[in-house]
C-alpha cells in the first residue's frame, strides 16, 4: 500500500513538474524571437504595481505572486498561426479550460490550475489580431477569476 501511494504521489509530482516546465520552455522559446517581447514581474516590483493607485487595480487580485507575458511588439507585422504555434508547444495537462473565445480574426483561451476551491494559475493564449500569452500565478477565488476573465474579454 505504501508503494502504491508513493508511486501515485511521484506520478502526480512529475506530471505537475512537466506542465510547469512546458510553460517555462514556451517563455524561453519566444523570448528572443523577432517582433515579440517578454516581461516577468514578481517580488517587490509586482507588489509596487499591485499597490499603486491606478484604474486597473480592480482587475488583479492582491494575492498575485508572479506575472509573465509574451506579446507582439508591432501588430502591423503579422505572425501567422501564432495561436496554433503556441498551443502546439504547450502541454495543457493539469490545466482546465476556463473560457474560450473564437471569432473570425481572434482565438483566445483562458486555462486555469486549481487546488480545492482556489485557483493557483491563469494562462491565457490569444492569437490572431492580437498575439499574447499571459501567465498569472497566485491564489484566487472564483470571484477573482470571474473579474479577471471579464477584463480579458
Amino acid at each position: 500500500m505504501k508503494r502504491l501511494f508513493f508511486a501515485l504521489f511521484l506520478s502526480v509530482s512529475v506530471i505537475a513538474g512537466f506542465g510547469q516546465k512546458s510553460v517555462d520552455r514556451l517563455f524561453d522559446m519566444y523570448s528572443d524571437k523577432d517582433n515579440l517581447f517578454t516581461m516577468h514581474l514578481s517580488g517587490i516590483l509586482l507588489r509596487f504595481v499591485l499597490n499603486s493607485d491606478n484604474d486597473d487595480e480592480e482587475s488583479l487580485p492582491q494575492e498575485v505572486t508572479e506575472i509573465r507575458l509574451i506579446a507582439q511588439k508591432d501588430d502591423q507585422v503579422k505572425i501567422p498561426d501564432f495561436y496554433k504555434m503556441v498551443m502546439k508547444n504547450l502541454d495543457t495537462e493539469g490545466y482546465e479550460e476556463f473560457i474560450r473565445i473564437k471569432s473570425v480574426d481572434q482565438n483566445t483561451i483562458l486555462l486555469v490550475k486549481s487546488h480545492g476551491r482556489e485557483f493557483n494559475e491563469f494562462l491565457m493564449v490569444a492569437g490572431g489580431e492580437h498575439n499574447v500569452v499571459i501567465q498569472v500565478k497566485g491564489s484566487f477565488s472564483f470571484k477573482d477569476a470571474q473579474k479577471f476573465s471579464a477584463n480579458v474579454r
